[in-house]
């Protein structure tokens, strides 16, 4: 029996107020479950990144509910939803956000570093991540030095790294050629399927489809059936 392990219940977010308020989502609810590989699709504009935000506790909804394990994130301060996400939530973002002054390998250290790996542990867990991704001869190079494509890479090992129990990515094949891409897609599929964990990727690459088990669409902030 699947898990459920995250849910939003008519999630709202309007930015702005008056004649200049924006409604970026409307009444999104969504469920992910342990095993599950969800995919959420929509034309530019529709509210994707801010759902998964949304679902990933780094934006507050103006009104509904996000439950991770069963906890409403309502009850929680900002410090509380910061170690929420530490502990629950690996991220692959659209525009990488690597520290630009660390190497791919110290990027992915620093997550284990804050999830509490041992010292002992993190150069070795590091190195294992990168060479899933086929990174491990450009683990010492640094941000400048990467193509977009290995950018991407060293964002998706940090992702994985810690064993988060829920993975959220944002166009994580948008720059990686077919191959690469198909490989990342199975390697997340398999993180869900073998490992138990649950994956929600927004995207427009009709091939995260072959990967997904479930997919729902966004336009204008509504989700579609």
């Amino acid at each position: 029996m699947e898990k459920l392990i995250l849910e939003t219940r008519t999630v709202n977010k309007i930015y702005g107020e008056g004649a200049g308020k924006v409604v970026a989502l409307e009444s999104a609810s969504v469920s992910l479950s342990q095993d599950e590989v969800l995919l959420i699709m929509g034309p530019s504009g529709s509210g994707k990144t801010t759902l998964l935000s949304i679902m990933g506790c780094i934006l507050r909804p103006t009104s509904g509910e996000v439950r991770v394990h069963g906890r409403s994130m309502s009850e929680c301060n900002e410090s509380e939803l910061a170690n929420i996400c530490r502990r629950y939530f690996g991220f692959v973002f659209q525009a990488f956000n690597l520290f630009r002054s660390l190497t791919a390998q110290e990027n992915v250290e620093v997550v284990l570093r804050m999830k509490g790996r041992s010292e002992q542990k993190v150069h070795a867990e590091a190195a294992d991540f990168l060479d899933r991704v086929g990174l491990s001869k450009r683990a010492h190079a640094y941000p400048r030095d990467l193509s977009g494509g290995e950018k991407q890479r060293t964002a998706i090992a940090r992702a994985l790294a810690g064993d988060p129990p829920i993975i959220l990515a944002d166009e994580p094949t948008a720059n990686l050629d077919s191959k690469t891409g198909r490989d990342i897609l199975q390697l997340l599929r398999g993180h869900a399927k073998e490992l138990h964990k649950a994956v929600a990727i927004v995207s427009h690459d009709p091939k995260v489809e072959e990967v997904a088990h479930r997919v729902i669409y966004l336009e204008d902030g509504r989700l579609k059936s």
